[in-house]
């Protein structure tokens, strides 16, 4: 699988909890972050000055972020995006206060609401979703100082996008390939049992065959024997008449003379005069 293709899979996903810390990792990733001290000269020890109201914790902040403004997950990669850019332009010793990483999610989350979407929430709305941590004057600064950083190039390539989402897209490519893997390895064994199931069937067939026409041949030749059978005492065996000599040839014609001169006496056909 292309990493074009585990992209648009990637891209019509929910918005995840593990994609809300990653972006949260990469906003942290951008900028160090120390609280500013002043001195306090009545009693010479640094003090932590307090911001005007406690930052919540950058996960929870891009959580409701997330929730109040009901971005997708492509306005979310778009964000990631320009979060790496404004990595690389910033100097490696760039120090921020604790609010900056708010505020530079926020502002990278504005540009791709607003590149991507026909319509997207105002500076004002923006404001709202902070819960009171930005003002509207925080939100249009640092909107306007990201863009400047950016120089104006809010286009987003695939190369960029492959970049930040590697770790999401490697696990995307290895579960569809282990999925692949699997369907293979069961339509293998579906036409392995289906070859060897056909096989015995029709070696069954086969067997069948073979036995029907025995039992047919050997009925066939039964009947033929039987029906080509003559019983024995059906009547007298006949000499051939080759087989006979003269003299039992005469003796048999006055045989069966006299026997037709007695049936012809008894039927009354001569006169008893006669007789």
């Amino acid at each position: 699988m292309s990493d074009y293709e585990a992209l648009k899979i990637f891209s019509r996903q929910p918005v995840s909890m593990e994609m809300v810390e990653f972006l949260a990792a990469t906003t942290c990733s951008v900028i160090q972050v120390r609280p500013v001290v002043s001195q306090k000269s009545t009693q010479g020890e640094m003090v932590v000055t307090p911001v005007a109201k406690e930052a919540v914790p950058l996960t929870r902040f891009i959580s409701r972020l997330i929730e109040y403004s009901n971005v997708q997950t492509p306005t979310l990669m778009a964000a990631l995006v320009y979060l790496n850019r404004l990595r690389n332009a910033l100097p490696g010793n760039a120090v921020g206060i604790e609010t900056t990483r708010h505020r530079i999610f926020l502002a990278s989350l504005i540009l791709s609401a607003k590149s991507l979407n026909d319509s997207s929430p105002l500076n004002k709305h923006w404001t709202k979703y902070t819960d009171g941590l930005l003002s509207n004057k925080d939100v249009n600064s640092a909107e306007r100082e990201l863009i400047g950083i950016l120089k104006w190039n809010l286009r987003v390539d695939e190369k960029e996008l492959v970049a930040a989402l590697q770790p999401f897209l490697t696990r995307i490519k290895k579960d569809i390939q282990r999925k692949h893997e699997l369907e293979s390895s069961a339509k293998s064994e579906y036409y392995r049992m289906s070859s060897f199931y056909s096989s015995n069937s029709l070696a069954s067939s086969r067997s069948s065959s073979k036995n029907s026409l025995f039992s047919a041949s050997n009925y066939s030749l039964k009947s033929a024997t039987s029906c080509s059978s003559i019983p024995e005492d059906l009547g007298p065996s006949r000499m051939p008449l080759s087989a006979r000599s003269s003299t039992t040839l005469n003796q048999m014609n006055k045989n069966n003379f006299y026997k037709t001169s007695d049936t012809s006496r008894q039927g009354g056909l001569l006169p008893s005069a006669v007789v």
